[in-house]
C-alpha cells in the first residue's frame, strides 16, 4: 500500500539525499551532488532536457544494470549474490555452500562504479592453496585439501568501498635522549635532556578499501591487500561472466568508522616517522581530523575457499589480480597436542633416564 512516504536516493552514488534549506534543493553528504525535487520526480524519457547528459548516461546505466542482473539471496548465511540475469537459476553460496534461490532484480543504485578484472586463473588459486597446505599438511584435519574440497574453490567479485580523502592532523611528542649515566653507591642516575616536539601538516589518501560486505571476514578481506587500483576500468556486466558478485549490504555510513580509523593511525605513524634523532619518543596529545571524503563503489576480484568442520568454517581468500592469499586451516587437535606436549615430555623423560643413569655411575 502506498503510504505517501517518498525516499529520495542520490542517482550518482545510492546514497540517501537530505533536503538543503539554504540551497532549496536535496544534496548527498557523499558524493557532493545537488538535485533539485523537479529532477527526482521527473521520469528521464522525453525529458533528457531537463538534466545534464551526465546524469541521463548514469540513468541509462542504472536501468540496464537493474534489467540485466537478478540477486540470489543465500538461505543459509544471508549473502546477496549477484548475478547476470542470463544464468542458471539456481547456485552456490560461496561461503557456507548453501543453495541458493532467485530473489529477483536488483535495482539500479547498487550498479558499482569500477571493478578490476581477474587475472589469476584457478587453476594459479589451486597451485597456490595446494603449496601453502602442503606446508602444514602434517596439522591439518583430514580431508582437508581434498579434490571434494578443491571443487568449491569459487571467482567471486566482493563489494569494496573506495574512500579518497584529507587527513588534517597534529602530534606532540615529548623526547628525550641520554647525556649521562653514572652509578653511585647503589644508585644508578641518568640525566637526560627533554624535547617537546611537534609535527602537523596534512596527507592526502586516495582509495582507501572498506568491504561492503557482513558475509565477508574483514581481517580476511585486509590479507589479501593491496589491490592495483590502477587497473580498475568502468564496470559493465560482461565481467561476471563466469564469476558470481556480492551486493553490497554494508553502507557508506557503516564503513566509515573503519575508514576513518585507518587514515588516522596511518597519518599519526607518519608523522612520528619524521621524529629522529631521540632515544625514546612519547606521544604526548594528537588532533586530527578527516575532511573532503569521495567515495566509490567498486568490485574487486576474489578466488575463495570455504571448509566446514566440526561447525565451523574456514576461508581461503587469493587475490585474483596480485596472488596474495589469506586464510585458516582447521588442525587436527591430536596432532598439535602430541608436537606441544608430547615432544617436550619425551625429552624431560630422556633427559631424566640420562641424568639418572650417569648419575648411578658417580
Amino acid at each position: 500500500m502506498d503510504n505517501g512516504i517518498v525516499a529520495y536516493q542520490c542517482p550518482s552514488c545510492g546514497a540517501p539525499l537530505t533536503y538543503t534549506t539554504e540551497s532549496q534543493d536535496f544534496g548527498c553528504a557523499y558524493c557532493g551532488s545537488h538535485f533539485t525535487k523537479e529532477t527526482l520526480d521527473k521520469p528521464l524519457e522525453g525529458h533528457t532536457e531537463t538534466i545534464s547528459p551526465e546524469e541521463a548516461e548514469l540513468y541509462e546505466k542504472q536501468k540496464k544494470f537493474g534489467e540485466d542482473n537478478r540477486l540470489y539471496l543465500c538461505p543459509g548465511c544471508g549473502a546477496a549474490i549477484i548475478t547476470d540475469s542470463e544464468l542458471s537459476a539456481s547456485a552456490e553460496c560461496a561461503y557456507c555452500h548453501s543453495a541458493v534461490v532467485l530473489s529477483g532484480r536488483l535495482a539500479g543504485q547498487y550498479r558499482p562504479d569500477k571493478i578490476i578484472p581477474f587475472k589469476k586463473t584457478r587453476e594459479d588459486a589451486l597451485a597456490q592453496f595446494k603449496a601453502w597446505t602442503n606446508k602444514k599438511k602434517f596439522f591439518m584435519a583430514k580431508g582437508f585439501g581434498s579434490e571434494e574440497t578443491l571443487a568449491k574453490m569459487q571467482g567471486i567479485y566482493i563489494p569494496f568501498w573506495l574512500a579518497d580523502c584529507c587527513v588534517e592532523g597534529r602530534v606532540n611528542a615529548t623526547c628525550f635522549n641520554t647525556i649521562s649515566t653514572i652509578r653511585k653507591g647503589d644508585y644508578i642516575i641518568t640525566t637526560k635532556a627533554k624535547y617537546d616536539v611537534v609535527r602537523e601538516g596534512s596527507i592526502i589518501y586516495q582509495g582507501v578499501p572498506a568491504d561492503g560486505s557482513t558475509s565477508a571476514d574483514d581481517a580476511l578481506m585486509d590479507s589479501v591487500e593491496p589491490f592495483d587500483y590502477t587497473e580498475m576500468v568502468d564496470f559493465d556486466l560482461s565481467y561476471l561472466s563466469g564469476h558470481s558478485a556480492q551486493r553490497y549490504d554494508v553502507t557508506q555510513d557503516q564503513v566509515f568508522p573503519r575508514i576513518n580509523s585507518r587514515v588516522l593511525e596511518a597519518t599519526e605513524k607518519a608523522f612520528l616517522g619524521t621524529i629522529k634523532g631521540y632515544g625514546q619518543v612519547n606521544v604526548s596529545g594528537k588532533a586530527m581530523r578527516i575532511n573532503n571524503i569521495n567515495w566509490q563503489h567498486v568490485m574487486l576480484p576474489l578466488w575463495f575457499l570455504s571448509y566446514k568442520y566440526k561447525d565451523k568454517m574456514y576461508y581461503f581468500a587469493m587475490n585474483a589480480q596480485t596472488g596474495k592469499f589469506g586464510g585458516n586451516l582447521p588442525v587436527n587437535n591430536v596432532k598439535l597436542a602430541l608436537i606441544s606436549f608430547g615432544i617436550p615430555l619425551v625429552i624431560v623423560l630422556l633427559l631424566s633416564l640420562f641424568m639418572g643413569f650417569f648419575g648411578g655411575m658417580v
